[in-house]
């Protein structure tokens, strides 16, 4: 992810707690210094303020980091010189995504085969309700509930 062209990041997005690879080639790399420092704080207010120390490589000066919080990171740079690149007074800032999370769906379990489990359910229920009447009437049938003949008179 290319924040800027003296700023990169490595990868699509940057995610909460997944490494990444930060790699600076601004106006302080024309110095030449041993050390770059990224200054850097969560939120507008820059909370829990850290710092990495990037180290001379051959695309810039980079370094390994691992962001703990989601949101917005402000950040700055500085060599061990004391010189400031903090984007002339606006700071750079990029945000931090959570991790997406991937479900996997069961094929038996497929949203598909709902509506054909209700189904097959409530006509299984109306079959055993209708077996229940044939065999209460038949019961009462034989028992003579049903047909109860008035005895003749002769």
């Amino acid at each position: 992810m290319r924040l800027n062209s003296t700023i990169y990041f490595d990868g699509e997005s940057l995610v909460i707690d997944n490494p990444t690879k930060i790699i600076y080639s601004g106006p302080l790399k024309d110095d030449s210094p041993e050390e770059i420092y990224m200054h850097y704080g969560y939120g507008l207010l820059w909370d829990n303020l850290q710092e990495i120390k990037l180290i001379k490589g051959i695309n810039g000066y980079e370094s390994d980091i691992i962001f703990t919080e989601f949101g917005d990171v402000n950040f700055c740079f500085r060599s061990n010189s004391g010189k400031w690149d903090n984007n002339g007074g606006q700071n750079y800032a990029v945000t931090i995504d959570k991790p997406k999370i991937d479900i996997p769906v069961s094929d038996s379990l497929a949203l598909v085969e709902i509506p054909t489990l209700k189904k097959s359910y409530l006509i299984r229920k109306k079959i055993r309700i209708s077996l229940y009447r044939l065999i209460t009437f038949v019961g009462k049938l034989f028992t003579g509930k049903i047909l109860r003949r008035k005895p003749k008179k002769i």
